[in-house]
């Protein structure tokens, strides 16, 4: 097979590589960063178009989830979106570095745009994301801070999927990682402003026609950056995971070959 996978540690943390032989020069890496509960696997479906492109996905999960370390519970329900972001500057500066794309999903997309604002980069795309704090609170009661964050598999099929079989679901609600509230709530209460001008690189902002997960509209996140938003027919919140994403990631991909 042309496609060859290959799982990096990074102080810990598991990055998911995927690299086609066959694809000739390499365009650049692109990062990609999940949203919460998820890991990794999340991106699993998009990763190899887009090395047949040329390009080098990598896909990180952080810690408490899926093949990266563990931290105590206390260090865990205390962390914040700049947290993650601090792990995802550390993973570009191992395994990508200066002038990788950032591609962040839900709360990995406001992770993203943290790190923007400090890390140069080739381009951002931001996938069923979280917008910037200025644009207000996503949710009204801030989660508990002693324990874990967790959805059932009704609130997850309801929240993030469009059209989705019974045992695609389940594959993912086997692969979810409770989540830090600490996390959560900073992104939902809209404290977590981005200075949209420090963001000087290509932005793309992708979003769902049938997103029914409390995240800010992509029209109005992509009204921030200047840019035009790219609205997906027929998938939900977790496109990704959906057969329908696919369009998306071919219309992600066109969209970053532009680039170059």
């Amino acid at each position: 097979m042309a496609l060859r996978w290959t799982d990096h540690d990074v102080q810990g943390l598991l990055v998911r590589e995927a690299r086609d032989s066959e694809a000739g020069e390499e365009r650049g890496k692109i990062l990609l960063v999940p949203g919460s509960l998820h890991g990794s696997w999340a991106f699993e479906r998009w990763m190899p178009g887009l090395a047949r492109s040329g390009w080098t996905p990598l896909a990180m999960s952080f810690v408490n989830h899926t093949g990266s370390r563990d931290v105590s519970a206390e260090e865990y329900l205390a962390l914040t979106p700049a947290h993650y972001a601090d792990a995802v500057m550390t993973v570009l500066e191992s395994l990508a570095g200066h002038g990788a794309v950032l591609l962040g999903h839900s709360m990995g997309g406001l992770v993203a745009q943290i790190v923007a604002q400090h890390y140069r980069l080739k381009a951002l795309v931001l996938v069923s994301s979280v917008g910037p704090g200025q644009l207000g609170p996503i949710r009204a009661t801030p989660f508990p801070t002693d324990r874990p964050v967790t959805v059932s598999r009704a609130q997850a099929r309801d929240q993030w999927f469009h059209n989705i079989s019974d045992r695609a679901l389940d594959s993912v609600i086997a692969r979810l990682s409770p989540e830090s509230p600490s996390v959560i709530n900073a992104y939902s209460d809209g404290s977590t402003h981005i200075d949209t001008g420090a963001i000087r690189c290509p932005v793309l902002v992708v979003g769902p026609d049938e997103d029914r997960s409390p995240v800010h509209d992509a029209r109005r996140i992509a009204g921030l950056y200047g840019a035009t938003p790219l609205l997906i027919p027929d998938v939900g919140h977790d496109m990704m995971l959906e057969d329908g994403g696919q369009t998306a990631a071919s219309a992600i991909t066109s969209w970053l070959c532009n680039l170059t």
